[in-house]
Formats: structure tokens, C-alpha cells, sequence
């Protein structure tokens, strides 16, 4: 599968036709989008956390304990230290990473949502009367339990 929307189409399952073939196959693409924009993000809020306690823990044990009865030096540390400045910058760093990949993930999710709630809107063409009508449920249960997909309802 390529990365591009309805590139190469996997024709997995019979009860659809080419159209909503490409469809689906182009859902399955943005729910992994949005799931790897997600997981991104998450790694990156770890990241943050993980670089502030560190930071916080630096600043405790060598600066504010060793010179706590010493306000003047401890000031002249903090203001002198060059590691300050680089946790400081690589914290800033992250969190506006952190702010562009919040931006992706919200437009990757909007963009799943729009395209989950048209294949629902539009079920009753994708799915004609008849044999593919009374079978759909099965696609539905195999796209909920493979990939996580929810079509039955749009609310999800």
C-alpha cells in the first residue's frame, strides 16, 4: 500500500466494489496516519516530562542544595551555567514540536472523522440492496475488529 490516497487499492473484500474499494482502502490509510500522529505526540509529551524532571533535578542537586544559604552565588550558577541554557533550549525545542504535531494530529483526525462519516452517510451506495445489503454487517465487525474502524454509527 502506498502512502498516497488510492494509489494501489487492496481488493480484500468482495462485498464492495471498486469504488468503495478505494474508499476504504483510503480510511485505512488515515486511521494509521492519525494513529502514528498520535503516538508521535505521546512520545514527544514523554519527552518533555522526561527532560523537565531531569532539568528540575539538576538544578536541585547542583545549584539550589549546594548553594542554598548562598542566594548571590546560587543566582551567579544559574545565570552562569551553560547546561541551564541548553535544557532550557531543548525544552522550548520540544514543546513547539509539540504544538506543530498537535496541529497534524487535530488535521489527521478531522480528516479520518470526514471521510469515517461520509462512508456512513453514504452507506446505502456503497452497500446496494440485496445480497451485499444483508452482508455488510460482516464487513462492518471485520473493519471494527481489524483495524479499529467504527462504521456502524458516526459518533465514535
Amino acid at each position: 500500500m502506498h502512502g498516497q490516497w488510492g494509489e494501489k487499492v487492496e481488493h480484500n473484500h468482495f462485498l464492495l466494489d471498486d469504488v468503495g474499494q478505494v474508499i476504504i482502502n483510503d480510511l485505512k490509510i488515515l486511521k494509521k496516519k492519525h494513529q502514528k500522529k498520535e503516538s508521535e505526540l505521546k512520545f514527544y509529551k514523554g519527552a518533555l516530562v522526561l527532560i523537565a524532571a531531569f532539568f528540575l533535578a539538576y538544578v536541585l542537586l547542583f545549584t539550589v542544595l549546594p548553594y542554598r544559604f548562598h542566594y548571590s552565588s546560587m543566582i551567579s550558577v544559574l545565570i552562569n551555567d551553560v547546561y541551564h541554557y541548553v535544557f532550557v533550549g531543548g525544552l522550548a525545542t520540544i514543546h513547539y514540536r509539540l504544538k506543530f504535531l498537535d496541529k497534524k494530529a487535530e488535521k489527521a483526525e478531522k480528516e479520518y472523522n470526514a471521510l469515517r462519516s461520509e462512508v456512513i452517510q453514504r452507506t446505502e451506495e456503497l452497500w446496494p440492496k440485496g445480497e451485499k445489503w444483508n452482508n455488510r454487517h460482516r464487513f462492518l465487525k471485520e473493519m471494527k475488529e481489524k483495524h479499529d474502524i467504527n462504521l456502524y454509527y458516526e459518533n465514535d
